[in-house]
């Protein structure tokens, strides 16, 4: 480099760090007083940006003049990093105005264990989730959790292009991380406060990026390394959630059959060994976790396992509706480019693949998950989706000429206004319960009807028109039912299928986090918490346990109620003995002729307030006899 260029280098330097200095002050402060961001996560954000900025400026500062080449540098140095920060930076800003989404059910526990310091509050599991979020305590307010599982998703973000950048190419990585930041799905999943939707997926991606590394080293010492690093990885997710095991078996499956035309006796029962190795491994350290957190008991883990253990008496009914919602959740934009499968993409998404059919034996037909959240659980979907979807639709959209991706743009867009306006047709509002009411509505073609989403575990419910849904769906089949049929219109199919499926997806999500198409469950809650707060409320019990952690926050949580027909003679002794108020979010709607509707409608209304179609009420009922009630 010649020395004559070494002070305009420095002056260049100093001026890139200066400015650099000014743009993480104001932008942190932006964030933070604008935004309400916390300021780690502000700092990180502009951190990121300015290491950016800095790697291009420097690489055009410090080069060697007579040989530079901003085509070759930006072709092999610069495009693929900053093509991946931009799609983390979409993942993240997608989900930033979700982070203030208050606690619903489960996710108002770990909340407590956070706030209250309370030690062994998640004693159905593994330590480790617990851990996790008690000591990000350290870093962030208990009102800040969401944070863990946003971090743990860019991680996976991050882990998944990877990973199929390695098996499918950069083109496919490409497209797999965009439809993981866009999925609604898996904009639920890095927002929960919980472990399916961000911490598990984390865990099998890094145990998936050192098996490929592993198959792939160069030495015995690099495979040894790798081994270990997979090793690691499987106990870890063990001493997350017990269902690790699923990974566990997508590992050994994979490698049986990619080892498959040299399989010998010897090779089976190393792989078995291994297997059950991996597995012995990882419940040695469940059972070791007393160690870490002495209040861990995993005897209460193991009864917590085996109470899903049973092949009588399943509501299938409820699994169906369940199963139904993640589908719907996934939208056409994971689910509709399946119909493009061939064997050259299975081959190289083979490990998801074999993860997708394992999770499914073991949600829907070894376990019976129909008392618990399937929804959530089902969110292990959403990264193998993402890459075997992206895989494919990389593929098929290689070499696609201008004019058939720009017939495509039009015919989408139109489909997606038309599915935007479908929104607005004024839907009816149907009660949760009796749910066989719903099967009717659509049987009878009432279709033009609102579905709770209410993510498992939290946050709190929100509606979507299963008019939409069903539209959306349809435009998907009409679509690749006509690339398939008609090979010269794939292009522009598939390029209005993705315009269409952002679209659901986004729908979806702005509901999820904003609610101004059908209302904001959130909105009505804060303000009805905002009313007991200012008010002379002593207890509150509350529908669906919406709002019961602020509720214990504020030392006025007197309980909680779901309004589940089964549980009405329970109920009514519940009402009987609480002298205090109600909270009722009307997230999902109570049934007009149940006992819960006619019982509040003898009670004062202390306090009202809505958001769309979703109620929140405050009600005081001194004189009601839930024991009348018929």
């Amino acid at each position: 480099m010649p020395v004559k260029r070494v002070h305009v280098e420095a002056m260049q330097f100093a001026f890139v760090a200066f400015v650099g200095l000014i743009f993480n002050a104001a932008f942190v402060f932006t964030l933070v007083e604008y935004t309400h961001l916390h300021y780690l996560l502000a700092q990180l954000i502009a951190g990121v940006f300015i290491a950016l900025a800095n790697f291009i400026l420097y690489h055009l500062i410090f080069r060697d003049v007579e040989n530079f080449s901003f085509r070759n540098v930006w072709r092999n140095e610069l495009r693929e990093p900053l093509a991946l920060a931009g799609l983390l930076s979409l993942f993240v800003a997608i989900r930033l105005p979700g982070l203030h989404l208050p606690f619903h059910q489960d996710e108002g526990k770990i909340a407590e264990i956070v706030h209250f310091h309370m030690v062994g509050g998640l004693s159905g599991h593994p330590p480790l989730t617990e851990l996790i979020y008690r000591w990000s305590g350290y870093f962030i307010e208990a009102s800040e959790l969401r944070l863990v599982p946003l971090a743990f998703g860019v991680i996976s973000a991050i882990l998944l292009y990877l990973v199929v950048r390695k098996r499918a190419g950069v083109p496919a990585a490409y497209t797999a991380a965009a439809l993981y930041a866009i999925s609604a799905y898996g904009v639920l999943a890095s927002l929960m406060v919980d472990t399916d939707g961000a911490i598990l997926p984390t865990l099998f991606l890094a145990a998936v990026y050192a098996y490929d590394r592993f198959r792939d080293a160069p030495s015995r010492r690099a495979s040894i390394q790798w081994l270990c690093a997979a090793a690691l990885a499987i106990v870890l997710g063990f001493l997350v959630k017990l269902s690790f095991v699923l990974v566990v078996g997508a590992l050994v499956l994979d490698y049986l059959i990619e080892m498959r035309e040299k399989l010998t006796r010897t090779l089976l029962l190393r792989a078995a060994f291994v297997a059950l190795a991996a597995a012995g491994v990882g419940l040695l350290a469940v059972f070791s976790a007393r160690v870490f957190l002495p209040a861990f008991d995993v005897s209460q883990t193991i009864a917590h396992a085996l109470s899903y253990v049973r092949f009588e008496g399943r509501g299938y009914l409820q699994i169906l509706i369940q199963g139904m919602k993640a589908l719907f959740y996934l939208s056409p934009l994971l689910l509709a480019p399946l119909v493009f499968l061939s064997k050259d993409t299975l081959v190289k998404n083979r490990i998801f693949a074999v993860y997708v059919g394992l999770g499914a034996f073991f949600y829907f037909v070894l376990f019976d998950f129909s008392q618990g959240a399937l929804d959530k659980y089902l969110m292990y979907t959403v990264v193998p989706l993402s890459a075997i979807a992206g895989t494919i639709l990389a593929g098929a959209m290689r070499g696609v000429s201008t004019r058939s991706v720009l017939l495509g743009l039009t015919a989408g867009l139109l489909g997606a206004l038309a599915l935007v306006h479908l929104n607005f047709l004024s839907p009816q509002v149907m009660p949760l319960y009796p749910k066989t009411a719903w099967l009717s509505a659509i049987a009878a073609g009432n279709w033009n009807i609102l579905i709770p989403f209410t993510g498992g575990s939290g946050p709190l419910g929100f509606y979507v028109s299963f008019l939409v849904i069903t539209v959306g769906f349809a435009c998907a089949g009409i679509l690749v039912t006509l690339a398939r049929i008609i090979p010269s219109t794939k292009g522009a199919a598939l390029t209005a299928l993705i315009v269409l499926g952002a679209t659901s997806s986004a729908i979806f999500t702005e509901e999820l986090i904003y609610g101004r198409i059908n209302g904001s469950a959130p909105e009505t809650l804060r303000a009805g918490l905002e009313y007991v707060a200012q008010n002379s409320v002593k207890s509150v019990i509350t529908h669906a346990d919406a709002g019961g952690y602020e509720l214990k926050v504020m030392g006025k949580y007197a309980g909680r109620f779901y309004a589940v027909p089964g549980y009405e003679e329970g109920h009514r002794v519940l009402f009987s003995k609480h002298t205090g108020q109600y909270l009722v979010v009307d997230m999902p709607h109570l049934n007009e002729n149940g006992f819960y509707s006619k019982f509040f409608s003898t009670c004062e209304v202390a306090f009202a307030t809505s958001s769309g179609v979703i109620t929140a009420h405050v009600y005081y009922c001194p004189h009601s006899d839930p024991f009348a009630i018929k």
